[in-house]
């Protein structure tokens, strides 16, 4: 009997680990989703990788990126 309260206590917390985990990643991928989005809306990257697509501001536009 015992040997069956050890197997269900370690699927418990095998169980509430990996909820534990997800958790922990679904939040971190939310707040990159987050990021990437308010980017996107934004239509600009700050800190351009090439300073001949430079925008008005020192800013690259999103849309060049995308049509290149």
């Amino acid at each position: 009997m015992s040997e069956i309260k050890g197997q269900l206590l370690g699927i418990v917390l095998v169980v509430t680990i990996f909820g534990a985990v997800s958790t922990a990643l679904v939040a971190a991928f939310n707040s990159a989703t987050k990021d990437v989005t308010d980017a996107v809306e934004n239509n600009t990257i700050k800190d351009p990788i090439l300073p001949e697509t430079e925008g008005i501001n020192g800013s690259l536009n999103l849309k060049e990126l995308l049509t290149f």
